[in-house]
C-alpha cells in the first residue's frame, strides 16, 4: 500500500477507535473535532495521497478498499451507539457514508479557501445538529 496513503488510514482508524463516545450524538460532535484538526495538522500528507490517487501511481481498488475500511469501521462505530435505533440512516447500514461525505465536503471548502478551521470549529454544533437530523431521515 502507498505509504502516505496507510499512514492516513491508519490515523483515521485509531481516531475512530478512540472516539470513546458513548452516544451518536457525542460522537458524531467528537467525528468532527477530530476531522478539522486531523484535516489541518496533515494536509500535506492528505495532498500526497490524492495526488498520487490522480496520478494513478495508487491503484483504485486499493484506493477503494482503504476508504471502505474507513467508512465501515464508523459504521460499527454507529450502529453500536444507536442501540435504540433513533437513527434509521444509520439502522439501514449508510449512516456513516452518508456523514463522512457531508464532512468530507466541508473538508474540501476548508482546503479550497471557502472556511477556515476556525470557522468550521465554531460551526461545529451546527454541523453536528444538521447531520444528526440527516440521520433521523427514513427512507
Amino acid at each position: 500500500m502507498d505509504e502516505a496513503l496507510g499512514k492516513l488510514e491508519e490515523d483515521y482508524l485509531d481516531a475512530v477507535d478512540n472516539n470513546q463516545s458513548d452516544s451518536v450524538e457525542a460522537f458524531v460532535e467528537a467525528f468532527l473535532h477530530d476531522s478539522w484538526s486531523y484535516n489541518e495538522r496533515n494536509l500535506a500528507t492528505i495532498k500526497t495521497a490524492m495526488s498520487r490517487y490522480s496520478q494513478q501511481q495508487i491503484d483504485v481498488d486499493t484506493f477503494s478498499s482503504s476508504f471502505q475500511r474507513m467508512v465501515d469501521r464508523v459504521q460499527e462505530k454507529l450502529q453500536g451507539l444507536d442501540g435504540g435505533g433513533r437513527y434509521p440512516v444509520i439502522q439501514e447500514g449508510r449512516g456513516a457514508s452518508l456523514m463522512i461525505a457531508f464532512v468530507d465536503g466541508l473538508v474540501i471548502q476548508y482546503f479550497s479557501g471557502t472556511y477556515t478551521i476556525e470557522q468550521l470549529e465554531s460551526d461545529t454544533p451546527y454541523l453536528t445538529q444538521a447531520i444528526l437530523h440527516m440521520l433521523k431521515t427514513a427512507s
